[in-house]
């Protein structure tokens, strides 16, 4: 005896219960989903791009922030040993230039040379007035005086490949000043300015 194939259903041939075909709706249906997670994929790249890159700029700016203020301690402790160059000409700012240049900064702080390249910084001094000293020091020596002078110490650091050059630093590089009023109190009265 001959035998007859055996028929499959229609539904196993890739045709719908009303006999029509519904094999490329399921392979649209898919490609519509492969591309909306492919944009979605997309875009959270692009935001995580953006992000790293504004972590990487806040990282450098708080690196140029913490130079900055070492620059302000590193003016207070030469102001204690000396005084800037033109003391008591006026209180315009320093005519004399840096107090603190950017080379000796680099010497003292040598942030050029660390791996993570923490800057360089330069400090400005200007006089702002003569006050008198804190409690205490008027009777220390009988009738002698004392006075309190105030400076203002502005230090500025920049992240750059070179203590003297500015120009070598990157393009939009972050730079930050930070300023500190220090009171050095001296024997003598105040002077007239």
């Amino acid at each position: 005896m001959h035998s007859s194939p055996r028929l499959r259903p229609l539904h196993a041939r890739g045709v719908g219960p009303q006999g029509r075909p519904n094999g490329g709706y399921i392979m649209l249906i898919a490609l519509l989903m492969m591309a909306i997670l492919a944009v979605i994929g997309a875009t959270t790249l692009q935001v995580a791009g953006i992000d790293q890159r504004i972590a990487v700029q806040n990282r450098k700016h708080m690196m140029t922030v913490n130079t900055a203020h070492a620059g302000t301690e590193h003016a207070r402790y030469q102001l204690m040993h000396n005084d800037p160059p033109n003391e008591g000409l006026d209180t315009a700012p320093d005519t004399y230039g840096d107090f603190v240049s950017a080379t000796s900064g680099e010497t003292e702080f040598d942030g050029l040379a660390y791996t993570h390249n923490l800057g360089v910084y330069w400090v400005t001094a200007t006089y702002h007035r003569c006050g008198n000293p804190p409690p205490g020091y008027s009777t220390e020596l009988g009738q002698s005086k004392f006075r309190a002078d105030y400076w203002e110490m502005e230090s500025t650091a920049r992240i750059q490949s070179a203590a003297t050059s500015a120009s070598a630093s990157s393009l939009n590089e972050t730079q930050s000043k930070s300023s500190s009023l220090i009171r050095k109190v001296k024997f003598g009265s105040c002077k007239i300015r």
